[in-house]
C-alpha cells in the first residue's frame, strides 16, 4: 500500500460555486461503491455519460437541461467535447478529494488516481505501481483490457498531451 498525500489545492475551493453541488453528487455516487472494482466502473460510466452529453450540439444540450443552473454544464455554455475533456481530470480529482482515502491498494484504484488533476493522487498511484512489479503489471493490464477505462483514457489523451506541452 502507498500513502496518498492530501491535495495542496482543493478542486472545491477553486471551482465555480454552481458547479460544487454537481461535483459533490459525483463523489457521493462513487463513494457508494463497496470496493474499487465497483468504484472504477462508476467513475468511468459517469464520466463517459457526461462526455456523451457534451458531444451533443449546444442547442440539443440546452433543450435537455431543465434550467440555466444545471451543474452538469461548465461555465462556458458553448463548450463541447474538447472543453469537457479538459475538465475530466478536475472531475476525477474532485471525486477522489471527497473520498479522502489514505492509501492506494488496488490496480483499479491506482488506475483512477492516475486520471486525477492532483499531482498528489498521480504520485500515489505511480508509487504504488513502482512498489511492486506486479502492481504496475496489473494496472497496465487493466488499461489494456478494461473497455470503459480505455474509452476514458482515449478521451483524455488530448488533455494530457496539452498539459505535457505546457498548455493545459
Amino acid at each position: 500500500m502507498t500513502t496518498i498525500a492530501p491535495p495542496t489545492r482543493s478542486v472545491f475551493e477553486t471551482s465555480p460555486e454552481k458547479l460544487r453541488p454537481f461535483l459533490e453528487g459525483l463523489a457521493a455516487r462513487v463513494s457508494g461503491g463497496s470496493n474499487w472494482l465497483v468504484r472504477k466502473k462508476t467513475v468511468c460510466d459517469l464520466l463517459l455519460g457526461l462526455d456523451a452529453f457534451f458531444a451533443l450540439p449546444a442547442a440539443e444540450r440546452q433543450a435537455l437541461m431543465s434550467d440555466d443552473a444545471s451543474p452538469a454544464e461548465p461555465a462556458d455554455a458553448d463548450g463541447g467535447p474538447e472543453d469537457f475533456r479538459k475538465v475530466l481530470p478536475l472531475y476525477v480529482g474532485a471525486i477522489l478529494e471527497r473520498l479522502a482515502e489514505k492509501m492506494v491498494s488496488s490496480p483499479e484504484q491506482a488506475a483512477i488516481y492516475l486520471l486525477s488533476i492532483h499531482p498528489e493522487h498521480q504520485a500515489a498511484a505511480e508509487g504504488w505501481m513502482l512498489a511492486d512489479p506486479r502492481n504496475g503489471k496489473s494496472v497496465r493490464k487493466l488499461m489494456r483490457t478494461d473497455r470503459r477505462y480505455r474509452q476514458l483514457m482515449d478521451r483524455m489523451a488530448d488533455h494530457w498531451q496539452a498539459a505535457r506541452n505546457g498548455g493545459a
